[in-house]
């Protein structure tokens, strides 16, 4: 195999250290690959995995040059592909499957092939929204129809008008109780090659957030049966999430949990390498029990369920207890990169005046 197709181009829009980037990067090493990153101007050098071999240098994806700056990067040296780690670099290369980054578009579609959606109503301005406020069942959950911001649970008609939202389609949707699980999978040519199933045993922030704590479990097949159908137009990795049977967001790229799929035996990223350097590979399906945590998120999530009653101490401490053979986020000892710049950010976020805190809030999500 030719050394070219042995390297990936990672980018995650420009920073260059989230979650996601960082899991792409390690998984690419796992499985025998090289990789390069884009990073932006100010990004810290320690946030990107050691495991990339090249670091990039490209504008934010949201500044013109970006995409000029990555096909300069393509036409200078071959790569077998790009991985995307972010939703925002997806659609600014004009990706396969953008429809379904439409929430309004993935509803239709996914009810077309059989899944259960949220009960949801699309409005076309945060204007709108707030014009119908009254009218809305509450609680709900609030979303643009194109990821701009992260969801948020909302209660009342006063805390949804306090909310100052970017413009653009909205999604409202009905507020699911149903526990959270998620399958992550490889399509190509109209089949799901690999996959992992997964149930949500934490998350962070507790009430529109990502898994903190989670383990693999026995895989649906009829479940499998209609991704396929959904996705059949679609060729990569993917990672669809649930509140029972009610699908509530689907991200064609590399997910932050996907260390859990490589601790499992499914490596995700390098299987569709694999497949992009049209190796064999079998029908492979995630072994089951696996523990997965984000340290950071998870600390969190036991610290404000053990402040406000929702778990006892003595939970709290066995939720916190260590996992032989887990599966962790960015945090690790053999790449310790990510985790340190984390570190430092933290510790500059405690010293910021509390209106700055905030700001950094809304604007890393």
């Amino acid at each position: 195999m030719g050394e070219t197709r042995r390297w990936a181009l990672v980018t995650d829009g420009g920073h260059g250290g989230s979650r996601d980037c960082v899991a792409a990067v390690r998984a690419l090493h796992a499985g025998g690959y090289r990789s390069a990153v884009t990073v932006s101007p100010g990004t810290s050098p320690a946030a990107v995995s050691r495991y990339s071999r090249r670091r990039i240098p490209v504008p934010h994806v949201a500044q013109d040059g970006y995409v000029d700056a990555l096909r300069a990067e393509l036409e200078r040296r071959s790569y077998l592909t790009v991985v995307c780690a972010s939703e925002a670099s997806l659609r600014a290369l004009g990706e396969a499957g953008l429809h379904l980054t439409d929430k309004t578009k993935l509803n239709e579609a996914a009810r077309a092939t059989g899944i259960d959606t949220p009960v949801s109503r699309t409005f076309t301005s945060w204007r709108e929204v707030l014009a119908e406020s009254e009218s809305l069942t509450y609680p709900l959950v609030v979303k643009p129809a194109v990821r701009t911001f992260s969801a948020l649970r909302v209660d009342a008609p006063e805390r949804l008008r306090a909310l100052d939202l970017d413009d653009g389609e909205i999604v409202i949707q009905e507020w699911i109780e149903d526990g959270l699980h998620a399958l992550s999978g490889v399509m190509w040519r109209g089949h799901l090659v690999a996959a992992t199933a997964e149930r949500w045993l934490r998350i962070w922030p507790t009430d529109c957030g990502l898994a903190s704590a989670a383990v693999t479990v026995a895989s649906d097949p009829v479940l499998e049966d209609k991704l396929e159908r959904l996705l059949e137009d679609y060729e990569g990795v993917f990672c669809a999430q649930f509140a029972g049977t009610r699908l509530i967001d689907l991200n064609l790229r590399v997910h932050s949990s996907h260390s859990l799929s490589v601790a499992a035996g499914v490596n995700l990223v390098a299987t569709h390498c694999d497949l992009l350097n049209d190796m064999p590979v079998p029908r492979m399906r995630a072994r089951v029990g696996f523990f997965y945590r984000w340290l950071e998120g998870d600390l969190r999530h036991v610290v404000q369920a053990s402040r406000s009653g929702a778990m006892s101490r003595a939970s709290a401490v066995k939720a916190l207890l260590p996992h032989r053979g887990a599966a962790h986020s960015s945090e690790s000892l053999r790449d310790p990169g990510p985790l340190v710049s984390r570190l430092i950010y933290g510790a500059g976020r405690v010293r910021m005046p509390p209106e700055q805190r905030a700001q950094g809030r809304s604007e890393t999500g």
